[in-house]
């Protein structure tokens, strides 16, 4: 055997592994990213198209400066409110290396972002996952956990599950740590907790421009909360983790409330439409969804897996799981129209 370079750490580790990503122009019907139905903003091409120029040439702003400021005035805020991120997970990552030392805990509840286990092994901390209490709640094991780093991903995936001001309240007032609060999803839910910023300095919330900005293929994430909890996040990032054009994107995009409302409302609309559909061919599920996916399984007697598999036959892609508690069930993406009826042709198909 030759001599394995690895640190010892990261023996047996297993990465996250993204949705599978068939190639573009493919004919795929592509429900499993949670990619948004609707095409980004033209305000947003039309920058791109305008800032791809000579100045590409040189570096862009270390602290993607126009970007923060363009955010912070929407939400709001100020500038000093405000980080940026290669999308999410780079923020999820800097909080690791900003609030949790080696051999800190690191708490979340489960089943959620499965991004976090992997990294507690590369940042080699000790993860405190907390099992969901009933209809995939947060329990009082997770609020109470002392973990100086507490995750809660609201809406929650792959569950879709939605928390209220009180029950995320509950959580910043008995956690002693930083409470990050992944609200990739919040558009399509009820209200974001941003006014709880005021009231609570160890709140951090996490945003993302993949979903109801239609701008996955950008990578733009961004975090808001205290000028003391960015500038935490501020110390660890990398020196340029924001591109030109991804800083020029985020700008045009936090701008136009106007294409940013019609790709929420139509994919809350296109939601409901797709769970009363699933619901008339046996489809279980827990409570409708707050974001911008369905979260349900096949009635009784047909594998959740073989149905994912003869659904890939047909090339149409869902996420679907093979770890309890929620084994057997399918995260699908609300896509467009013509996407649904041709996953629910498939699904009459394969059904007993």
């Amino acid at each position: 055997m030759p001599k394995s370079f690895l640190k010892k750490s990261l023996e047996g580790f297993h990465p996250y592994v993204p949705g599978e990503q068939p190639p573009d122009g493919d004919d795929w019907v592509k429900l499993n990213t949670n990619e948004a139905p609707l095409p980004p903003s033209p305000k947003v091409i039309e920058a791109l198209k305008a800032a791809a120029d000579d100045s590409l040439r040189l570096y862009p702003s270390p602290t993607a400066a126009p970007a923060r400021r363009a955010i912070a005035e929407h939400f709001g805020l100020e500038a000093a409110q405000i980080a940026l991120g290669n999308g999410g997970d780079e923020l999820i990552e800097m909080c690791f290396r900003a609030f949790a030392g080696k051999g800190d805990r690191v708490a979340y509840p489960t089943p959620t972002y499965p991004l976090f286990e992997p990294l507690c092994r590369i940042h080699e901390v000790v993860p405190s996952p907390q099992p969901s209490a009933e209809a995939f709640t947060w329990s009082s094991e997770l609020v109470d956990d002392p973990a100086p780093l507490k995750f809660l991903v609201n809406p929650n995936s792959p569950t879709g599950t939605w928390h209220g001001r009180a029950s995320v309240e509950r959580v910043l007032v008995r956690s002693a740590g930083v409470v990050v609060l992944d609200e990739a999803y919040v558009d399509f839910a009820i209200e974001s907790q941003v006014a709880l910023l005021a009231k609570h300095q160890n709140l951090l919330i996490l945003r993302t421009m993949s979903k109801s900005y239609a701008l996955a293929g950008m990578r733009i994430g961004f975090a808001l909360g205290s000028p003391e909890l960015i500038g935490a996040l501020d110390l660890v990032k990398d020196s340029y983790n924001m591109d030109r054009l991804a800083i020029v994107a985020a700008c045009a995009a936090i701008e136009d409330d106007a294409h940013h409302r019609k790709i929420v409302e139509y994919v809350v609309a296109e939601r409901g439409w797709l769970e009363d559909q699933l619901r008339e061919l046996g489809f279980e599920s827990y409570s409708p969804s707050a974001a911008n996916f369905v979260f349900v399984k096949p009635a009784l007697g047909n594998s959740g897996a073989a149905v994912a598999d003869a659904l890939r036959e047909r090339r149409v892609l869902v996420r679907h799981y093979d770890r309890e508690p929620i084994a057997g069930w399918f995260r699908i993406t609300v896509g467009t129209r013509a996407q649904h009826e041709r996953l629910l042709e498939a699904f009459k198909e394969i059904l007993i």
